[in-house]
């Protein structure tokens, strides 16, 4: 039975071990882009628009139907093949062909086909508008976790040099060289790092979780990400100048595109309700023929000789043959007005059109400068913090001694390790914040370069 109970810890162990998944943020964005529902949709938009597309194109092609009938009618009735009334039974049947071409409708044809391509065009913008925002979310998601990571690192090995000073300081206590107050200093000191290092984990928790439901992953599962790494030299690198990265993110913007395509589309659909007045025109033809079994096989004298037959069939059908041709000509004189109130519709969906436009262009252009700006920050307060935090190192380092040696109080000595810890959080903050604005800029420009994982 031991052996048994061993192979099965063994085996939950290492199924433990197996089942954790460490995943990359290159992997978590594809991740993303293979879940998320609103790229899904926007690309079976996409497809539907294409087909319209084609259906546009197709548009252009005459028309062709054929049918087909068998009849029966008992009694009194005017038989149209044999051009009598008969008062019998009667079997017959029909066939035809015909086909239709639209000559000229307005330009609604061609004007269609316009519109339709707009749309197919703006439904690919928005799949690429759908991919940009969800690599966008990840970024975001991804790098708090990182960040709440490496600021818990930072509490915790705050947290092991109090340990380290309330280990002395208890020593120096039952040495008789010491006191009980500054024992219960370090002592309350390691017990408020400890609730900051609980309050971490849980924000790194409930950071993990948001990443997570935004992969569309199972939170039941054992999910690790691994960190990303920048030098100094990329932290510290100039930023490209802002116009610079403006037009790119003009140019490249998936939601402008798609705005421009709409307001087209919107032209074209204005164009297509101005033109509903203008006259149509169509050119049809058909070919059909019949038979009724009321028509007999008769000699010259006009008696009947046999039944019908099969044969007889055939004849009906050669000699019931007919053809025709039309053209037909549409002028729309009055249609309850709902011509004009198509052209006012169509103007004002073209005007929303332009709103829209003219709103993608504003959103993109606070985006661009609030990640500017941020990352121009980021980068003054990561240098400034670099500079701070060599500072504070050396102020604790110098405080540390003079405290073990009895030259300051725990207050001073305190202080000095607050000061620490937070020039050491602020650095954390400001490098994390460099590389999240850098790559917020990346993706608006379109030249998304993820950084080296740990």
């Amino acid at each position: 039975m031991k052996k048994i109970y061993t192979c099965l810890a063994l085996l939950l162990l290492s199924t433990g071990v197996f089942a954790q998944q460490t995943l990359t943020l290159e992997e978590a964005i594809q991740i993303a882009l293979d879940n998320n529902i609103d790229i899904k949709r926007a690309k079976n938009n996409a497809i539907g628009a294409k087909a319209t597309l084609l259906q546009s194109r197709l548009n252009f092609l005459p028309s062709l139907s054929a049918s087909a009938g068998h009849n029966w009618a008992e009694g009194l009735n005017f038989d149209q093949t044999s051009g009598g009334l008969v008062n019998t039974t009667t079997l017959s049947g029909s066939g035809n062909l015909s086909a239709n071409m639209t000559i000229f409708n307005g330009f609604s044809n061609a004007l269609g086909k316009k519109r339709s391509k707009a749309f197919y065009q703006a439904a690919e913008e928005t799949v690429k508008g759908s991919i940009q925002n969800t690599e966008a979310s990840v970024v975001g998601g991804f790098l708090n976790v990182i960040s709440t990571k490496e600021s818990l690192k930072v509490a915790e090995q705050r947290r092991e040099l109090l340990l380290e000073q309330l280990e002395r300081e208890e020593k120096r206590e039952r040495a008789g060289v010491g006191n009980m107050e500054q024992v219960y200093n370090f002592r309350s000191q390691v017990a408020q790092q400890d609730l900051a290092i609980v309050n971490l984990k849980n924000t790194l928790e409930s950071n993990r979780l948001t990443l997570i439901q935004l992969l569309l992953l199972n939170p039941a599962d054992d999910y690790e990400f691994e960190g990303i790494t920048a030098n100094d030299a990329e932290l510290e690198a100039t930023i490209e100048d802002y116009s610079s990265i403006f037009n790119k993110s003009m140019a490249y913007a998936p939601s402008i595109k798609s705005a421009e395509y709409n307001l087209e589309a919107a032209k074209h659909g204005l164009k297509i309700s101005e033109f509903a007045w203008l006259p149509s025109l169509t050119l049809g033809g058909s070919i059909g023929t019949n038979w009724s079994s009321n028509v007999k096989a008769r000699d010259a004298n006009g008696d009947i000789i046999r039944p019908l037959r099969v044969e007889d069939l055939s004849t009906q059908f050669e000699n019931n043959v007919s053809k025709g041709a039309r053209l037909s000509l549409n002028i729309p004189l009055f249609t309850r007005f709902q011509n004009r109130t198509q052209v006012q519709q169509s103007k004002i969906q073209m005007l929303n059109s332009e709103l829209g436009l003219e709103q993608a262009k504003n959103t993109l252009t606070n985006q661009v400068q609030q990640a500017y700006l941020n990352l121009t920050n980021a980068k003054t307060t990561y240098a400034a913090a670099k500079a701070s935090l060599e500072n504070l190192n050396k102020s604790y380092e110098f405080a540390k001694t003079r405290y073990e040696n009895g030259t300051i109080d725990f207050v001073t000595y305190l202080q000095s390790l607050n000061g620490k810890n937070s020039g050491e959080l602020e650095l954390v903050r400001a490098k994390y914040g460099i590389m999240f604005r850098k790559l917020i800029l990346d993706i608006f420009t379109g030249e998304l370069n993820l950084p080296s994982s740990n």
